[in-house]
């Protein structure tokens, strides 16, 4: 709970010393705020990182085939294997000694850790807003994470409204599919893998873009999204370009809906998946190596899919979502449910989510499990304590020759402090 100092205009200049001729708008109000959070967490380290394994026996342990046998569909892979090749070069022999792989250390690098990792957390959020005597509605956010101040150094956000509705001018652009998100859009913490929580854009949402809300049609909010230059530096080099997207939600009585789409088209040149040679196969790492080999990165031509739903239910919120990106390579769908409530004067959650990515080649996919409970309570009129812990359960093909299915525990606890 943040408290907000608010300005008016001639208070706004006054406090940075008065230093501009042209005088700030008295239409135009001010507000900072912020907040620092202090954490400490507690985490499952393991499992320690398996031996190195050759290409061969990874490549056996993931499909089940004896890639020497051909009636064991050892050629037919293989054959596979080259024609996923962007270029002529062949794919490595079969028990190629040298292409030998690493396992992924686990989230403490196999290391027996205990005790309490702290840590912290502090952001300024500066807000600036009003309506001109014409009637047009002028506003200005921004959030600064003072634990990393170099990336605000490009960040923007201004929004225009009227009888028009209003039209979001922001850098990384804003996305019709993010604004349609009705459940939540940040998972909890999870330690170990992550395959990650519900895209809110495609790779086209990048640099510059803007976001119009068409005035609201009763129970109906329509947002168009357009992304002329992912990369805001000439659409001659940008990877896409003209990336739209469309969303809406619709609220009614305790039933809120939300459903968006994104189309991202690559460049031929600057945006298409990354050629593959046959040096590639000699990754040093499993799981860069079954990425190269089955196509597992989110590149080239992209869409983008969502619908979710909250309800209340008496005291209970009921929330659910779906997503779909589908890229030239690999695809990721995930699907979350969760509920909450309150007792007496503490929030309670429980999420589930599941997390699938679909490589390109051979049918073959990753999935991550992960459940979720959070508590909590006010200390006092900006002072919040919350509690939160995620079992999380990976299956990833990279590691079917080393850790193979990995359980994973983080709690945290979290004191933050508003004004």
């Amino acid at each position: 709970m943040d408290k907000k100092i608010l300005l008016g205009g001639a208070a706004a200049l006054l406090l940075v010393g008065n230093m501009y001729a042209t005088p700030a708008s008295a239409s135009i109000e001010l507000s900072l705020g912020g907040e620092a959070k202090l954490t400490g967490a507690m985490s499952e380290c393991g499992p320690a990182a398996a031996a190195a394994t050759d290409g061969e026996s990874l490549m056996e342990a993931i499909t089940g085939d004896d890639l020497t046998d051909a009636d064991d569909g050892g050629e037919e892979f293989l054959a596979a294997v080259k024609t996923n090749l962007n270029t002529t070069a062949a794919a490595p022999a079969v028990g190629d000694e040298h292409n030998a792989q690493t396992h992924a250390a686990g989230p403490c690098a196999g290391a027996d850790r205990s005790g309490i990792d702290w840590g912290f957390g502090k952001e300024i959020t500066i807000d600036a807003a009003g309506t001109l005597a014409n009637g047009l509605e002028v506003s200005f956010s921004d959030k600064i994470d003072l634990t990393d101040t170099d990336k605000e150094e490009g960040s923007f956000d201004l929004t225009l409204g009227g009888a028009f509705g209003s039209l979001q001018f922001k850098d990384g652009a804003p996305s019709a599919v993010d604004a349609a998100m009705v459940t939540g859009k940040k998972d909890h913490d999870v330690n170990g893998p992550n395959l990650g929580f519900h895209d809110t854009e495609t790779s086209g949402s990048a640099g510059m873009g803007i976001l119009w809300n068409a005035p609201s049609m009763g129970d109906l909010d329509l947002y168009v999204g357009w992304a002329p230059n992912s990369g805001g530096d000439g659409l001659d080099t940008a990877a896409y370009e003209n990336t739209f997207s469309i969303g809406a939600v619709m609220s009614v009585s305790s039933l809120e809906i939300g459903a968006g789409y994104e189309a991202a088209s690559a460049d031929a040149t600057n945006g298409a998946c990354a050629e593959v040679v046959a040096d590639d196969y000699h990754a040093g790492t499993t799981q860069a190596l079954v990425d190269h080999i089955f196509g597992g990165d989110y590149c080239g031509d992209q869409t983008l899919m969502y619908i979710g739903a909250n309800m209340d239910a008496g005291t209970i919120g009921i929330s659910a979502g779906y997503s779909v990106l589908d890229t030239d390579e690999a695809d990721k769908t995930v699907m979350n449910i969760g509920a909450s409530t309150t007792v007496s004067d503490i929030d309670v959650s429980i999420d589930y989510r599941q997390t699938t990515k679909d490589y390109e080649l051979d049918s073959q996919e990753d999935t991550q499990n992960v459940i979720a409970v959070g508590l909590g309570t006010s200390l006092g009129d900006g002072v919040d304590l919350g509690l939160s812990f995620s079992t999380s359960e990976a299956d990833l093909i990279s590691e079917a020759a080393g850790a193979g299915t990995t359980n994973y525990y983080f709690a945290e606890a979290s004191l933050t402090v508003g004004f």
